[in-house]
């Protein structure tokens, strides 16, 4: 398998910055992209943050982010479940509080990678 180019770590970054959007712009980058599932914003989340280990060691990030990245990570995940779909809806990103902590994190991650 090949090793993740810089590339990834673009797309993890943008990632982060697109869950620290507010609520009505994740909306509509949702409906740019053509994505009609609030889960692919975790699930692009998701896809790089199993890289930043191999992102640090190559100097692409450093490591003052990661306590806040993990964070993220296990917000997302205690959100998940049958119990919590009505997250995962459209609406909920405008009115849950579960997804404002969501972008109050990502703006502070934010803050570090730069």
């Amino acid at each position: 398998m090949e090793q993740p180019g810089p590339i990834f770590v673009a797309a993890f970054v943008r990632s982060v910055a697109v869950l620290a959007l507010e609520a009505d712009a994740q909306v509509a980058w949702l409906g740019v992209k053509g994505l009609p599932l609030v889960d692919e914003l975790a699930l692009e989340f998701d896809d790089g943050f199993r890289l930043v280990p191999t992102f640090i060691e190559r100097g692409w990030l450093n490591d003052t982010a990661l306590p806040v990245l993990a964070e993220i990570d296990e917000h997302l995940s205690s959100m998940s479940g049958e119990h919590n779909a009505g997250l995962w809806h459209v609406e909920a990103l405008t009115r849950r509080t579960e997804w404002d902590q969501v972008r109050a994190l990502a703006r502070t991650a934010l803050t570090l990678l730069a």
